[in-house]
């Protein structure tokens, strides 16, 4: 590393820690929580068996929800123990993308580009989430620097983390073979045995672990859990044509659109203007076709909803991209400065984009959920005071495992809500950082309840409707 680039992954990793401190007590919020659960039953059970059952059990392979029971283990149940975890995967992610940068840039690219990858509007969201998508991002930027490097140890390591910890990680292996294949079609690498050994022992090392979970469970892959397995079926074409706008709405939003509409419009005119794309943009236009591609096939086609955070490799590499591609351009009719400042100022303020209650939001892909912890923390306080039993309020917010979200012994006896039907409940709790609630319920709220109490935060908000005496 040059002195310039140990200096600003210094500065990251104090940034880091820092974030570590201020929310070593923030609870898991949404996918998080279900990782806590299987963790939660292997730390209860003392990994009396590597796999957790079926009914916890969502088909994604275990690696991360392991590491967080055995930091249970070593430093007791906590959220700080599970966020220390997080801490040192996040100081990978960012050395490894600081390693890629090294790279895969241009001589003319400067050193400030880094810190525009490193604030990236979801990657920051997820340095603070406790769900496995760093793990799964860290896993990948090995994969990727291994790779230009032709080293088949790390390769190998990279290629079994991807498919130990989650199954989009096998997507994400198709793509590394693609690029692979295609490195060596254009020269970008040689073709050395080696290399091939690393799929080898990445698979043989995960059928391993799925004959053992066939032995203990029955099943591989697809779970038998309901809860689960229904998104993993095929779509209709109409919803399949709705995910595809999902996809592209995906890539743009928080922010991102200031990447990658230009890069489309940088990269049409290099190539009517050169009739090809060079070596030193093919490196990185490659894998971001690739996993572009992959991913579109494995997701789009599926009733499984599609999370901005499955995106993030996609996102960065475009990043990078672009930067190359602009900084090739001798002349411009804007100051480049100019534009690195435009792409940070809108990445900062992605974090403060909020859509309408109908529309679907990744509340996990950017800073904006974290406002919703001290809400819900006084709006129970507010149902305390005020007598207001929850059984008799109905909501689709996961309250009655908030003890499991900041890792707490189960309580005794549980504050159970009440099935959300709006036809039935007295009461009903509402916020928008939850895509449950169907559209016309979310009307009939607005239009025919009554607003017990509200609280608001910059967007994000949390509202006690009461229905109308009248219509009891």
């Amino acid at each position: 590393m040059t002195t310039r680039e140990r200096t600003i992954f210094g500065i990251c990793i104090l940034v880091l820690v820092l974030e570590f401190f201020l929310l070593m007590d923030i609870p898991a919020f949404w996918d998080a929580k279900s990782k806590f659960s299987r963790a939660n039953w292997l730390f209860e059970s003392d990994f009396e068996q590597l796999v957790v059952p079926t009914e916890y059990n969502s088909g994604h392979p275990p690696l991360w929800i392991w590491s967080i029971a055995l930091f249970w283990k070593g430093l007791g149940k906590a959220i700080w123990s599970a966020r220390l975890l997080l801490l040192i995967v996040n100081i990978g992610v960012i050395y490894q993308l600081l390693s890629l940068f090294k790279k895969t840039k241009l001589p003319k690219v400067p050193e400030i580009v880094i810190l525009l990858l490193f604030i990236e509007p979801t990657l920051v969201a997820q340095t603070t989430s406790l769900n496995n998508d760093m793990l799964l991002l860290f896993f990948s930027l090995l994969g990727m620097n291994s790779l230009l490097k032709n080293n088949w140890i790390w390769y190998a390591v990279g290629i079994t983390g991807l498919v130990f910890t989650n199954l989009r990680g096998i997507y994400i292996s198709i793509a590394f073979i693609c690029i692979h294949i295609l490195y060596i079609r254009y020269a970008i690498l040689e073709s050395k045995r080696k290399m091939y050994y690393s799929y080898g022992v990445g698979l043989s090392i995960f059928l391993l672990f799925l004959m053992y979970q066939y032995q203990e469970l029955g099943w591989v892959l697809i779970t038998k859990n309901e809860s689960y397995s229904q998104h993993r079926e095929s779509t209709t074409l109409f919803n399949a044509f709705k995910n595809s706008i999902a996809f592209v709405k995906n890539l743009l939003e928080y922010g991102r659109f200031v990447i990658w509409i230009p890069l489309l419009f940088l990269l049409i005119t290099h190539y009517k203007k050169h009739k090809k794309i060079g070596k030193q943009f093919l490196i990185l236009f490659i894998p971001l076709c690739c996993f572009l591609g992959i991913f579109f096939i494995g997701m789009v086609p599926f009733s499984n909803p599609m999370g901005t955070r499955y995106l993030m490799i996609c996102n960065l590499i475009a990043i990078l991209l672009f930067f190359n591609v602009f900084y090739s351009r001798n002349t411009f009719f804007i100051k480049k400065q100019i534009v690195v400042f435009i792409i940070a100022l809108s990445f900062i303020t992605g974090h403060l984009w909020i859509y309408p209650v109908t529309i679907a939001q990744s509340w996990d892909s950017s800073l904006a959920h974290m406002r919703y912890f001290k809400l819900e923390n006084k709006m129970l306080a507010y149902m305390q005071q005020e007598n207001i039993p929850s059984q008799i309020v109905g909501t689709n917010l996961p309250m009655h495992t908030r003890w499991m979200a900041y890792a707490k012994e189960k309580p005794s006896k549980e504050n159970n809500f009440a099935s959300p039907d709006i036809k039935e409940n007295e009461y009903y709790l509402f916020s928008n950082i939850e895509n449950k609630t169907a559209d016309e319920d979310i009307v009939e709220l607005k239009t025919h309840w009554e607003v017990v109490q509200e609280y608001t935060s910059m967007g994000v908000e949390m509202i006690l409707y009461r229905k109308h005496h009248s219509d009891l």
